[in-house]
């Protein structure tokens, strides 16, 4: 029985859409075999994709396999009112998959989310070589964020927040103008909580290259939070990680900061 789901996941991947294509619903009995595993088993490489499909807005993709009996999606499914499930068979049959890539493309059997996040908190020079496997952008930035999550202990670097469901992997350069080899480094990146990852992105709070908060534009307005998320933290150090080859490149934070200063 496979236990790498992300590797399952796309092998069910251009299956699904072809079916989705052809208006067809397939059975947990006929995808089992091609993924090398038992039926009630079907569901663990439906939930990459699940996920996958619910975090970029995407058709609900795994809706369309069901029961035999039933002809309804399984228990572990949740990206639908299953009262309403028609109308998610609807939008997964109408929805043009050929635009879509195989966000699992490049897995081999023995690759998945965490074991390629471990060959870089091993080796932080692989990121080029993972980013070039993969390619897919969604997973890729899963891949980004599940190192900083290791690299960084699940704290955000700046307030220590660590409700994993809130956590984000903040690029220092933004994806786009990023280098391939800085697109899921840890240098290019700081585990922050989604507050404080909104507010680096929008240059409302910066990293020095001392590593430490800055807070260029305080306003008299400012409610008591926010002055707790932004002014009572300027100079505060990053809290980064242990092992210094996974801390970010200043490089890359004076690249960003001389940015926002031409801005």
């Amino acid at each position: 029985m496979s236990k790498n789901w992300e590797y399952a996941a796309s092998l069910l991947w251009p299956i699904l859409t072809t079916a989705a294509k052809d208006r067809r619903k397939p059975i947990y009995k006929e995808l089992a075999p091609l993924i090398n595993t038992n039926p009630l088993s079907v569901g663990n490489a439906l939930e990459p994709i699940q996920a996958y499909c619910m975090e970029y807005k995407l058709p609900p993709l795994s809706a369309i396999v069901v029961g035999k009996n039933t002809g309804l999606p399984g228990g572990g499914f949740i990206a639908w009112d299953i009262e309403d499930i028609d109308s998610a068979f609807e939008k997964v049959f109408n929805h043009p998959w050929e635009t879509v890539q195989n966000p699992f493309f490049g897995f081999t059997e023995h690759d998945s989310i965490e074991t390629l996040s471990n060959e870089i908190i091993n080796n932080p020079n692989k990121a080029k070589e993972i980013y070039t496997k993969v390619k897919v952008r969604g997973t890729a930035q899963h891949i980004f964020r599940e190192t900083l999550l290791k690299a960084y202990e699940s704290r955000c670097a700046i307030c220590g927040f660590s409700f994993k469901q809130a956590l984000e992997a903040a690029h220092i350069v933004p994806w786009s103008k990023a280098k391939p080899e800085e697109r899921i480094s840890p240098s290019n990146g700081v585990l922050l909580c989604s507050n404080h990852h909104k507010l680096f992105d929008e240059g409302i709070i910066q990293i020095t290259n001392q590593l430490q908060v800055h807070h260029p534009k305080k306003q008299s307005h400012y409610s008591k939070a926010d002055i707790a998320a932004t002014v009572v933290l300027d100079t505060k150090s990053l809290q980064l990680p242990k092992n210094i080859n996974l801390w970010p490149s200043l490089h890359l934070i004076n690249r960003r900061n001389q940015t926002y200063q031409k801005q």
